[in-house]
Formats: structure tokens, sequence, C-alpha cells
């Protein structure tokens, strides 16, 4: 009898037990569903990024883990040297809540993106606040090695020559040569010790941009004229005017070699230089018909200002400075995570558009 009760004890506590982690699982599901403003996209564009990210998300985990045992095999090795008896030190406990899901890791990534605090996602998921951060790294992982995401300028001219009859129809007066606009952005950091500058060959007044009074990194960036980024490139500190980083670009190198069609043109400011690939507004003008072009450049050049101000308001994140601790290798990789995430964000929105609009046609 007490042999029977206590099975039956056990079965009804396994019963309640997993029905506790169905609810608390099932209420997660439901916080992603209610929080399309919170998470920068809509339920079903969610769930189609996590089909994509999910296998990424997994094998950052799974080389996370690897990479732990390898650290503490190493430690065991060095105490046993030291004369310390810890050979048969024991594993490491299991998890008490089990493992964590690739989805509620993107759903903790995509908020913490968005501007939220480490320690209200921990609590809102039930996690730790070192797994909310693995999670992020675990994101950033899994996008940039999204080879179809990879933001490089187009190298076909039928490309281009699309991206220029976009820019014509939101043209005022039909300016067809414009193949993209392009400008710089301070990521905000903290300033970097002296070590972390070594590591990357530059003092740490190379970092801080007199103009804005910040710590960061000069990021140059093309858009087309939806917002999405057509090139990114990150190789200079806040200090460096924009001309500098541009030429110092991949891109700039490729621009000299011809890949622009006949022409087209990238539409800049008075930051950079007017060549034969860059379009800039003439200086010092008050009036007449040159004043008439610089306006007209404008209208399309704000292209890229909207751009970083989509990106910047989508995630909250690069409005605050990176935390200290997050070095100028993993700063440059998280703001390419963030510009791909930006642009599959405008997909998305493009793609319900287009469905809305057929739609209405067969109405």
């Amino acid at each position: 009898m007490l042999v029977s009760s206590y099975r039956c004890n056990a079965e009804v506590f396994a019963a309640h037990a997993a029905s506790a982690a169905a609810m608390h699982f099932i209420s997660r599901k439901n916080a992603i569903k209610r929080g399309s403003r919170a998470y920068r996209m809509s339920y079903e564009s969610f769930w189609k990024l996590h089909e994509k990210l999910k296998e990424g998300i997994v094998l950052a985990h799974k080389q996370y883990l690897e990479k732990m045992k390898r650290q503490r095999r190493a430690r065991r090795s060095r105490s046993s040297v030291c004369g310390r008896r810890r050979l048969n030190s024991p594993a490491p406990p299991p998890i008490p809540n089990g493992n964590i899901e690739s989805e509620v890791r993107l759903a903790c990534d995509l908020r913490y993106f968005a501007g939220g605090s480490p320690y209200d996602i921990m609590a809102k998921y039930g996690v730790s606040h070192s797994e909310v951060m693995n999670s992020v790294w675990y994101v950033v992982e899994a996008s940039n090695n999204q080879s179809d995401w990879y933001i490089s300028y187009p190298e076909s001219h039928e490309k281009q020559l699309r991206i220029a009859r976009e820019f014509k129809v939101k043209s005022s007066v039909d300016f067809e040569w414009c193949a993209g606009t392009i400008d710089g952005i301070i990521i905000w950091m903290n300033r970097h010790t002296l070590k972390e500058a070594s590591k990357v060959g530059v003092d740490q007044q190379k970092f801080f941009c007199g103009r804005k009074h910040k710590f960061g990194l000069n990021c140059q960036a093309v858009c087309d004229v939806r917002g999405r980024f057509l090139d990114i490139s990150i190789t200079h500190g806040a200090s460096a005017p924009d001309c500098l980083a541009f030429e110092n670009s991949e891109l700039y190198k490729r621009l000299q070699k011809g890949v622009l069609a006949q022409d087209l043109v990238l539409f800049g400011d008075n930051a950079y230089i007017n060549s034969i690939f860059m379009a800039t507004p003439y200086p010092n003008t008050s009036g007449g018909s040159k004043d008439h072009y610089n306006f007209y450049h404008s209208q399309l050049r704000i292209r890229i200002k909207c751009a970083f101000g989509m990106l910047v308001q989508r995630w909250s994140d690069l409005r605050m400075a990176m935390p200290i601790g997050i070095t100028v290798k993993k700063t440059i990789t998280l703001v390419n995570c963030l510009a791909k995430l930006h642009n599959f964000c405008i997909d998305e929105v493009d793609a319900a558009a287009e469905g809305l609009r057929e739609d209405v046609s067969h109405i």
C-alpha cells in the first residue's frame, strides 16, 4: 500500500509539474504574441525569423557548452598539477528548469535590442541574467552567419538600376541617377581601457567625437529608398571624419574600380568629396539654380537619415552607450546583426503591404 501510494503521489506530482511547465511555456509564447511592439515585429514575423535562426542559435549554444567543458578540464588539470586533489570533482549541477528553448532565447534577445533591461527580461522569462546575455550573442552569431543576409552593395547593374528607379519615383524633379544615399552615424560606447585600445592599434582619443562629446565608432552606411541598408562599414573610431572613414571602406575601393552602372552615383552631404561616383550639394549657396539643386538633392539624401532614425528607434539599445566590457570587435558584430534584423523587418513590412494590396484587388 505504501509503495502504491508513493507511486500514485509521484505520478500526480509529475503530472502537476509537467502542467506547470507547460503553462509557463504557453505564457511565454503568449507574451511574444502580445508583444509585437516590444519585440519590434509581428507574431508571424517572429516565428519566421525563429525558423531561420533556430539552427544557428542551437549551434552557438552547443559551441558555448563545449567551450565551458574545455575550460573546466583545463582548471582541473591545473589543480592537479598544483597538488590539489580535485581529480574527481563533481560535474556541474543539472539545469533546474530544463533547457531554454531557442524561441525564448530569440525573444529575450529582441527585447534586449529594443531597449529592455536584462533584469526585467530574466524576470519575465524565468532565466538567469547570464543566460539573457548569452542569448544575445547566440542570436548575433546566428544572424551574422546567414550568408543571404550579408550586407554589401550589389554588383548587379540591374539591381542598381532598380534602386535608382525607386529613388526617381520619390524625387519631385525625377532625379534618375541616385543609386543610394550615404552618411555616417556614431555608435556610442564607453571609454575603452588602454589595453583594449592597444588591441585595435589606436589611442583612446581616436574613439572620442569632439562634436558630440561621446566615445564610439564611426559607422558608414548606404541605404535604398525604403531605408534598407545596402552597405555598412565600421573601420574607424568616432574621431575620424566621414570622408576618411568612407575612403578606408571596402565600398570605396569597389567604387573606384567601377562597380556602379553608367551615370549612377551615390548621394552624400558635404562631408564627402564630389566625384564621378559621389554627388554632393553645392557649398555656400543662397539662391538660384544651385540652391534649387541642393533642395532636391536633400529630398533624396534624407533617406539615409531616416534609415538611421528607424534603426535607432527600432533597436533602442543603440541609443545608449554599449555596456562596459563589450569589446570593439563585439560591438561591430552587434551593429552588423542589428542592421540585418532591421532589413528583415523592412522586408516583412513590404511583404505584408504587398499581401494587403493583393487582397484589396480581389474585393
